[in-house]
This record gives structure tokens, C-alpha cells and sequence, in this order.
């Protein structure tokens, strides 16, 4: 992994950086800046830009900065670095390495001494250095809050047990997992940091034999301490190590983590050595413990947005803080169901088989308009079929209003749809939709297995919502509702938003019970919409053919030109020699879906 080491002339001024994707800032402050130098007053609070790509450090002088940086002695504004290369601002080096992750091959020679601590111990000991490391503490949540990945997260916490242990020498962050292919344990070192930049090439090695102690067989902090000289340079990073720690972290969300420390006791410090090493095991406990209660946050966070992929926000609100198992379990509510199909998919489809691919693309951007509308209005995406999507309300919240955010999120679509149809360079120039809404009692909840499972909506309101998207084919319609859905929206109160005509009585195929289908259409006032007149006009004619009296319902219907739904109506006249069957009951019988 390539990173960024900052360095400056107090060895204590130094840091690094693994270098993520994308670009980050460089500077002075803390505030302003993603990587900050706090130590040098020659760097800008935001001096420069820096971005990793194709093997290059690329770095930019941000236009405010004051000073220069210098590559190879020369002032420059505009330039990339590779590994092993540096660059200077102020009095500070900076320089890019490859750090590579590495497994414990061998282990460390058998520790003369061994120190474990109970937390109730470590409660009643008192810090040495209090004041210092109470202050590297205080800082510890910021700094985790802050870090914009879990790379640079795990080199700041290393950073902090350098600052808050003294004699720390080297901190790292490990995992101990087992090779899938050997079985053989392994400890992986996600990211190392060390006091002393010296020997940069040298591979570290933690202990095997601790690690496993820690984390597997005691599951808590064990330091293992070494005679002076032990170590041998092969085994370690910097020989002469007297100690080393390992501190395991919680197993969620996933076993096998933990923080190892090693370092050496100066000179003179030999009789206070276990006082001085209980300050520095409760410290790390500390650290540990803050660590790991954000890597549980975080994988909460992971986890609940990629289940927001799957459940509607409606649903994750009704979650929240509550049993799972009540909230998803199925019952029988009243609900709102909307249902919309894409137009012309599948022509597109044949004519485009070749590159089904890129089509793909274009269904997914198309079914993304149809959500986004259901999920604005606070609807639960119920099931996707091929290019239809259904989305309903009523559950698992119930919504008195739950008709009129069916009928915003469907007008929502068409008036999406319309204004791609007038971008002709568009990708889903090419798309339309119809939209079904039908009002009435089902049964919503769960539906699958514990292990996989989804949420839906069950009972003839679906089958008719369905059939009502499939009838907008046979009447050229946008959108097409039910009785319930248009007695609700014909209220004068929502006219300036949504209107509702009459378009026939139907026999649904395959359904035994008839339905009035009314369109829903945009308000008068947008452009292109049926007028007031028009409305009123095919209702008289309506009236007239369900009456009976069909030379008056065609006199009326030749005066509404290019009336789709109209023209049903007179083909099904036609069909019948302009006589209405004995008995009537102005019922239309479709013989299709």
C-alpha cells in the first residue's frame, strides 16, 4: 500500500498517511485540511492538493499557499512523485513509500516474563504521565470521527498509541485469520507505525505466539517481555525490543482484531518497570476500547445502508427501536398499491440485443425514476418484475393520506417521463410508462424465510392495480384508477393539484367483479393537459352509454377529436350494430390482460 510520510526536524513531528483513492488536501490546519501538519508554520493552513493515481503522487500548490515546494531543490506548483521520491514544504520532508502487509512466518524468541491484568486491576491503577496521555485521550474521538477511511482510521490510532505510551517503539494494527487454503494461522498486519523512521525497509513481524494468546486462548491484553538483547534483527523491525503487547478488540463485528505495541525501557527505569508497563497496558485498553466501539458503529452504519437498499425508508423509520419480528409480521390493513410498467422495453430490447448491456443500464435508470417517486412519497418498494415495479402505502406505518402520496408519486413519473420524452439525445428518450393505483384491503408484512425474505402486499387489490396499468395500453392513459382511489381525488380540494375523468366500466380479464376506471390527469393549468370542457364533455357521454342511449353517447364523443378513450367506446358500439346488448349494464368485457 502506497503512503505519505510527513516528517520534521523534532522526531516527534512525523506521521503517515496510506493515500486513498481520489484527492485530499494537505495543510496546516486541522480544520480546513484532510491531512494536517500541525507542527510547521512555514505550511498553509490549506496548502496543497494531492492525488494518487496510475503509480504517481500527483500534487498541486493550493493558490492561496504562501511558501514553495520544493522538489530536487526547485520551487514547483505542478508535479508528480513516485515511490522513494520527496518534496519539501517549510521545514518539513515529506516522501512516499510502499508499505506492504505481512504475515507472521516466524515467531519471536520465548518471553523470560509475561504481564496480564484484570480490568477490575487495571480500574484501581493509577496513571503515570496522567495529564499527558488525558490529553492524547480527549483527542481520540475527534481523531476517529475524522478519518476519511479505514486505512488512514488505523494509522491514526497507531499515531495515538505513540503519542499516549512513551516507550512505545512501534504500534500496529493486526487480524489473526486462518489461510483458506492451508489452514494454517496467520496474523495480518493492516497498517504499522513506528517512533523512528530509520530502517524503512525492514519487515515487521509480530509475534505469533502473542497475538493468539491474546485474542484466542485468554481474551484479554498479555505483554510478553524479553531480555535485553533477545531479539534478533530478522525477527523484528528494530532489535532490542524489551517488550511487546497485544490488546484484542471486540469480535464484533468481526473476531480476530486486535492493537500491538512494542517498544523498550530506558535506562535507570528497571524498578519501576511494572508500574511504568500497567500505565502503558491501561492505556492501550483505553484506546482499544474506543477503537472498537466505533468499528461497531461503522459496521452498523454499513449495514444499515445496505439494508436501506432493500427496505423503503418507511419501513427502516418503523424499525427503528423497535422488535423486528412485530413490525414485519404480516396482517391484513387497508393499502394504496401502485403499480407501473415501462413502455416499449421490449421492442427496445429485440432491437437492441446486441449490446443488452448498455439496455440493462438504461432499464435500471428508468425503474430508479419509478422508486425514487414511490419512496419521495414515503411508499414501500413491494416487488420488481422484469421492468415493472409495485410500490404501496399502508404499511408498516398506517397513512390516512396514503391515496393522495399514491397519486403524487404517479404524477410524479408521468411528468418525469414526459420531459425525457422531449430530450431526444437522452438515454430514456425512448421510454414511457403506465401507472395502475388501486385502493382496498390486503395482507402486508413479511413474506419468505428467516434466512431470505422480502416485503410485500397480497390480495385482489394487487391483481387489480396490475390489471389497471395494462388497461392504460388499451386506452392510451398515463395512469388509470380504481372507484376508491377516484371518489377520494375528485374532491374539490385537490383540484388544483390532480383531476379525475371517467373512462369506462370494465370486466377485468380473469377478475369476476366490475370496475369504473377513471384517469388521472394533470392539473388544467399545465401545458398539454385535457381541459375542464373536455372532461365534462366525455362525461355527459359516458353517462349517455351507460344509459343506453348511444346515438346521443356517439354525438357526444365525435365532438372530442383524438380521444383514445372515446374511440373505445365507439369500437365497442360498432362491434354491436350501434344497439346495446339485453340486458345492459354499460359493463365494457375485456378478453386480455
Amino acid at each position: 500500500m502506497p503512503e505519505l510520510v510527513a516528517r520534521g526536524n523534532d522526531p516527534k513531528q512525523q506521521w503517515r498517511r496510506p493515500l486513498p483513492d481520489g484527492t485530499v488536501t494537505l495543510g496546516r490546519s486541522v480544520a480546513r485540511s484532510d491531512w494536517s501538519v500541525p507542527w510547521d508554520p512555514l505550511i498553509s493552513k490549506v496548502h496543497a492538493t494531492l492525488a494518487w493515481s496510475d503509480g504517481r503522487l500527483t500534487v498541486r500548490k493550493w493558490p492561496q499557499a504562501k511558501n514553495a515546494i520544493f522538489v530536487q531543490g526547485e520551487a514547483r506548483d505542478d508535479f508528480s512523485v513516485g515511490i522513494g521520491e520527496t518534496f519539501v514544504i517549510g521545514e518539513t520532508l515529506f516522501f512516499l513509500q510502499e508499505t506492504e502487509t505481512a504475515a507472521a512466518a516466524l515467531d519471536l524468541p520465548t518471553p523470560f516474563s509475561e504481564l496480564t491484568c484484570s480490568r477490575r486491576e487495571l480500574e484501581q491503577h493509577r496513571f503515570t504521565d496522567a495529564h499527558e496521555r488525558l490529553d492524547v485521550l480527549a483527542a481520540l474521538p475527534a481523531i476517529i470521527r475524522d478519518s476519511p477511511s479505514d486505512a488512514d482510521l488505523e494509522a491514526r490510532v497507531n499515531e495515538v498509541l505513540l503519542k499516549g505510551i512513551p516507550r512505545a517503539e512501534l504500534a500496529a494494527v493486526v487480524r489473526w485469520s486462518l489461510q483458506s487454503a492451508s489452514g494454517e494461522p496467520v496474523v495480518e498486519v493492516r497498517h504499522y507505525s513506528r517512533r523512528s523512521l530509520l530502517d524503512v525497509d525492514r519487515e515487521f513481524r509480530p509475534s505469533r505466539r502473542l497475538v493468539g494468546d491474546a485474542v484466542l486462548r485468554r481474551r484479554q491484553s498479555v505483554m510478553h517481555l524479553w531480555q535485553s538483547g533477545d531479539l534478533r534483527p530478522e525477527f523484528t523491525i528494530n532489535p532490542g525490543f524489551d517488550w511487546s503487547l497485544c490488546v484484542p478488540l471486540p469480535d464484533d463485528p468481526e473476531p480476530g482484531w486486535a492493537l500491538y505495541i512494542s517498544g523498550r525501557l530506558p535506562a535507570g527505569e528497571t524498578s519501576q518497570r511494572d508500574v511504568l508497563l500497567k500505565s502503558d497496558l491501561k492505556f492501550a485498553e483505553l484506546v482499544a476500547d474506543v477503537f472498537g466501539a466505533f468499528r461497531q458503529v461503522r459496521d452498523l452504519q454499513h449495514r444499515q445502508s445496505r439494508l436501506a437498499r432493500f427496505l423503503s425508508r418507511q419501513v427502516l423509520a418503523a424499525l427503528s427501536g423497535q422488535d423486528m419480528d412485530e413490525v414485519l409480521r404480516p396482517r391484513e390493513t387497508e393499502v394504496t398499491v401502485l403499480f407501473c410498467d415501462l413502455r416499449s422495453s421490449s421492442k427496445l430490447a429485440e432491437e437492441g440485443r446486441h449490446e443488452l448491456s448498455r439496455l440493462w443500464e438504461r432499464v435500471n435508470q428508468a425503474l430508479g425514476i419509478i422508486t425514487s417517486a414511490i419512496c419521495d412519497q414515503d411508499g414501500v418498494i413491494g416487488d420488481f418484475q422484469g421492468d415493472a415495479a409495485m410500490g404501496f402505502w399502508g404499511w408498516p406505518l398506517g397513512a390516512d393520506d396514503q391515496i393522495e402520496r399514491a397519486a403524487r408519486a404517479a404524477l410524479a413519473i408521468r411528468r418525469r417521463f414526459d420531459q425525457l420524452a422531449q430530450q431526444r439525445d437522452h438515454p430514456l428518450a425512448g421510454f414511457a410508462c403506465g401507472v395502475g393505483i388501486a385502493n382496498g384491503p390486503a395482507i402486508a408484512g413479511r413474506l419468505g424465510t428467516y434466512d431470505q425474505f422480502k416485503v410485500g402486499v397480497f390480495g385482489p387489490v394487487v391483481n387489480l392495480a396490475s390489471r389497471l396499468e395494462s388497461m392504460t395500453k388499451r386506452f392510451h392513459a398515463s395512469i388509470l384508477v380504481d372507484e376508491r382511489v377516484a371518489e377520494r381525488l375528485a374532491n374539490p380540494r385537490h383540484s388544483h393539484w390532480v383531476r379525475c375523468r371517467r373512462v369506462a366500466k370494465v370486466l377485468p380479464h380473469g377478475l369476476t367483479l366490475p370496475v369504473v376506471v377513471s384517469e388521472l390527469l394533470l392539473p388544467a393549468v399545465e401545458s398539454g393537459a385535457i381541459t375542464d370542457r373536455h372532461c365534462r364533455d366525455y362525461e355527459a357521454a359516458l353517462e349517455a352509454f351507460l344509459a343506453g342511449r348511444w346515438a346521443d353517447a356517439r354525438r357526444l364523443l365525435d365532438r372530442l377529436p383524438n380521444d383514445v378513450a372515446g374511440d373505445v367506446l365507439k369500437q365497442f358500439m360498432d362491434r354491436t350494430s350501434q344497439i346495446p346488448p339485453d340486458p345492459w349494464d354499460g359493463v365494457i368485457p375485456l378478453d386480455s390482460k
